[in-house]
């Protein structure tokens, strides 16, 4: 398993040094080489740090040299850093992984094996084999510690970067649909079995989907997702048990800073997201290509309700429940005429509604097409679905049972309503149901149904 580098260390907090703290973030924060001189911060730093200060000054200007795409001078600089790393102070883990990110990715595996044995001797990084470096993603932590905004030539480094992230995939088929390229999809429709066919353990459809559904949530989502992911992983990897509850909140507060710097702040997210799913300029077309694709998928699968992913061991998803979570209703509406069965229940999720004076009712909600529908706000799905099919929607509307004593009109109605945080948002709840009930009503609901939280008109009042 390859071994993250941890990016939560922060300097501010652990460097009492002021001026230091200021003449690092000067350099590696704000980038005045882009638009100055970093000469009169670099000559203070024998007065700052007289014992430390070559090390500094290396360093420093091996990031520079990095940043002005000058690989000799880089490699020259944090060469002579590493042989001062003792005098490093705090500032040794940041130093490191910098430093082994750039041999690495340059092709100098022995030398950036010389940055990680002094980690490992200093307790930064852990000991590691030769598997390690052989799968080591140089390009992506490259990018990481030096992110293409630090660079002089900007545009330059975005271009080199989306280079490097561009995903280099296993098939012709997997790279048609990842390039939304509808002309080479088309010739090689007839030799793929899309009931049989999976990329990346999940159906070809399922895939295909999931591609259309990032394109069309846009980069500030897959940035956000990627950020809350990052944080996750990172936490995941600390033990804050011993911790107060303030000081782990800090830390918390303190890691996701960090990834929102690392990936939102700097770019690299957006850049990312470029290189997975295809330039600004580009998407609008690719996302048509994949509609188009998706409906030959979807006429050469005899059973689109066939694929299931498992989400959590309790619920699972299909195309059809994943279309519905995304709210695509173009996709919705061509599995439902391709027969995907709107009420098959792929699991379910507890659900329970607390009254002031304490009591509480629960049941379940199954994870079905309208319930999905509901659960994501896909509002546009639920309208054009209880319009254009109110007859096959009806049986659902008012189908109960022991487990599933709810309907869809109060489950919207609780997780709408009765889930607001403040009145603001129960007044616009309110207006949202006010306009979801006539397509409820055309499709069967009824309001005097009785469920273990009473009728959709006695919880409206």
């Amino acid at each position: 398993m390859q071994q993250e580098f941890d990016f939560s260390e922060d300097i501010n907090t652990t460097v009492e040094n002021h001026t230091l703290v200021f003449i690092y973030d000067s350099i590696c924060k704000d980038y005045v080489y882009k638009n100055g001189d970093p000469e009169p911060f670099l000559k203070q730093l024998v007065n700052i740090v007289p014992k430390e200060h070559e090390f500094f000054e290396a360093w420093l200007r091996g990031f520079i040299s990095v940043a002005r795409n000058d690989r000799i001078k880089a490699k020259e600089f944090y060469s002579a850093a590493l042989s001062k790393a003792e005098l490093a102070m705090d500032y040794l883990p940041i130093f490191l992984q910098q430093g082994f990110a750039f041999f690495m990715y340059i092709d100098e595996a022995e030398k950036a094996k010389q940055f990680w044995e002094f980690g490992v001797t200093h307790n930064v990084f852990m000991g590691a084999g030769e598997k390690f470096f052989e799968t080591f993603n140089a390009k992506e932590q490259f990018w990481v510690q030096f992110a293409p905004n630090m660079c002089i030539d900007r545009q330059k480094a975005t271009e080199r970067a989306l280079s490097d992230y561009k995903k280099h995939t296993s098939s012709a088929l997997e790279e048609s649909i990842d390039d939304a390229d509808f002309e080479h999809f088309s010739n090689l429709v007839d030799s793929i079995d899309f009931n049989t066919e999976k990329i990346n353990s999940v159906s070809v459809l399922y895939y295909t989907l999931q591609r259309r559904a990032a394109i069309r949530a846009g980069a500030e989502s897959f940035i956000e997702d990627l950020v809350q992911t990052q944080t996750a992983r990172l936490l995941s990897k600390i033990d804050f048990s011993k911790l107060p509850e303030q000081q782990r909140n800090d830390r918390y507060m303190t890691i996701f800073h960090q990834m929102r710097i690392t990936y939102d702040k700097s770019g690299l997210g957006k850049i990312m997201y470029n290189a997975f799913f295809g330039k600004d300029n580009e998407l609008a077309g690719r996302l048509k290509n994949l509609e188009k694709i998706s409906e030959i998928i979807i006429d050469r699968t005899d059973d689109v309700d066939d694929f299931s992913k498992q989400i959590d061991g309790k619920l699972g998803s299909n195309a059809l429940l994943f279309a519905a979570e995304t709210n695509d209703w173009e996709i919705c509406k061509k599995l439902i005429k391709k027969n995907a069965n709107t009420d098959k229940i792929i699991g379910a999720a507890p659900f329970g509604l607390k009254y002031s004076d304490g009591s509480v009712v629960s049941t379940s909600i199954p994870n079905s097409f309208i319930y999905r529908l509901i659960s994501f706000g896909s509002w546009t799905c639920l309208k054009k679905y209880l319009s254009e099919f109110a007859d096959k929607a009806k049986k659902s509307m008012t189908e109960r049972s022991d487990k599933f004593n709810i309907t869809p009109l109060v489950y919207c109605i609780l997780n709408t309503i009765y889930n607001a945080k403040d009145e603001e948002e129960r007044t616009k709840s309110k207006a949202l149901v006010d306009e979801l009930l006539p397509f409820f009503l055309n499709a069967g609901s009824v309001l005097e149904e009785n469920t273990a939280f009473g009728t959709a008109r006695s919880l409206l009042g």
